[in-house]
């Protein structure tokens, strides 16, 4: 067995399985805000997961689907991993998970993302803080080779390489899995020649396919946040005071939503050394160092941002006709263009769901779709899975971010959660195995098996 890195902050056990947990082990430090991280070291002295800070942020525009989950503090150095292990680990395969959250919200030390289920299936399990909305993305733009949460990511994976081992785990050995926008993050990752030998496989959860901000429009942003502030310096101006200015600004500088369209706020900004051709398919999959791909996309991803607008659930056919008969074809999916033009109600789908599909389509599925293909082609480890299961919230259908309380398969975290209403024990518990069993096998390398296209159903 390999040597512990001191006693546990917590010992659990799931199906028998002894579980060991390390809450708030810090992989970075900064200097300043805006600053590139630093490697470091230490740790937090706490015993439950959701005493370890995320970085500052706002309420979650979701809550009204994922609820508000248990509260963490919050912190401007959050620099923290968490890592579950079977007690007896040694040598295992390492999974990475970054979280999403539209690079606003969330944290690896949320209750949503506790991994001692999924550790006890046999993996070492890793989640990690990164920053986020204002203080993530601000800044100068031109200071940094990477955005500031990739560096932050490229770092934790390096602290990751460095001490796995003393967890049990093997650092030749790593899936990085993202989810939203830790999707993106990990497909960025998969691709930088920097974390080349860092990870091994990687899983990209309904990745966000959002395209950076350029450095004009981010420093547009910067700079009207610097004005909302008034005397006080970005740089320097209480985190309350940045992320009330960040959000004025991104209000002054927002196109209205089209029809059709999930707005984002912050995103990446196009550093130095983020590709151009980052979500081209065709170059990803030879840029890709991962020895295997794993994609998945929920049926109905779009929903989750829609269904509580007026605007699309209210939307006559003659409106959503308007809004996507000027969409190009390539944009609609097959559903809602079967002769190469947009069908409108010929597909017998309710204006409301030809919204939802034609924006889940253009923002999340057509990506993971055409690279998917794109590997293959190559002769490239990859598959394919589409999650079809539905909430009993009215419009949320199969919606963004259904899939992660069965993916991490406690359902006692999501007890404030209104999307998991109507779904019992018994069905959350088969819908998990399934999910738990199917990002196992990716990870262990037990999937997938051979190179026939591979698309699956959850």
């Amino acid at each position: 067995m390999a040597d512990r890195p001191g006693r546990p902050s917590a010992r659990l056990q799931h199906d028998g399985v002894k579980v060991d947990a390390w809450y708030g082990l810090r992989y970075a430090q900064t200097p300043a805000r805006f600053a590139p991280p630093a490697p470091a070291g230490g740790r937090l002295e706490v015993e439950t997961l959701s005493e370890v800070p995320i970085f500052p942020q706002r309420p979650s525009r979701l809550a009204a689907a994922m609820g508000t989950g248990r509260p963490n503090p919050q912190a401007e150095d959050a620099f923290f991993a968490n890592v579950w292990a079977p007690s007896d680990a040694q040598g295992l395969p390492v999974l990475l998970f970054v979280h999403g959250g539209a690079w606003m919200t969330g944290g690896g030390a949320m209750d949503w993302y506790d991994g001692q289920v999924l550790a006890s299936k046999g993996l070492v399990v890793v989640t990690v803080n990164y920053r986020l909305g204002a203080l993530g993305h601000l800044g100068r733009s031109d200071a940094h080779a990477l955005p500031l949460p990739a560096a932050d990511l490229l770092q934790a994976l390096l602290w990751l390489r460095d001490r796995v081992h003393s967890f049990g785990g093997d650092p030749d050995r790593v899936t990085v899995a993202g989810q939203s926008a830790g999707g993106w993050y990990a497909h960025l990752l998969s691709v930088l020649p920097q974390a080349h030998g860092l990870l091994h496989r990687v899983s990209l959860m309904s990745m966000g396919t959002r395209r950076p901000w350029s450095p004009r429009r981010q420093a547009d942003v910067t700079r009207k946040a610097s004005k909302y502030l008034g005397a006080a310096e970005i740089a320097h101006a209480p985190v309350d005071e940045v992320m009330r200015a960040g959000l004025q600004a991104l209000a002054a500088t927002a196109a209205p939503p089209a029809l059709g369209h999930a707005p984002s706020a912050f995103l990446p900004v196009a550093s130095a050394a983020v590709p151009d051709r980052l979500l081209n398919p065709a170059w990803a999959a030879k840029a890709c160092h991962a020895e295997a791909v794993s994609l998945r996309t929920t049926a109905d991803e779009s929903a989750m941002f829609l269904f509580t607008s007026p605007n699309h659930k209210n939307a006559t056919q003659a409106q959503v006709n308007e809004a996507l008969s000027a969409w190009a074809p390539e944009d609609l999916p097959a559903a809602l263009c079967p002769d190469g033009a947009y069908a409108g109600a010929a597909s017998g789908l309710s204006p409301y769901r030809q919204l939802v599909a034609a924006s889940s389509w253009r923002q999340f599925q057509r990506f993971p779709a055409q690279y998917h293909a794109a590997l293959r082609e190559k002769g490239r480890r990859s598959q394919l899975e589409i999650f079809t299961e539905e909430s009993a919230m009215p419009g949320l259908h199969s919606g963004h971010c259904l899939d992660l309380p069965f993916q991490f398969g406690r359902r006692c975290a999501w007890d404030d959660a209104p999307m998991l209403q109507g779904c019992d024990a018994e069905r959350f518990e088969a819908i998990s195995r399934r999910l738990i069993g199917s990002l196992v096998a990716f990870v262990t390398g037990e999937a997938p098996r051979d190179q026939a296209p591979m698309t699956s159903s959850t």
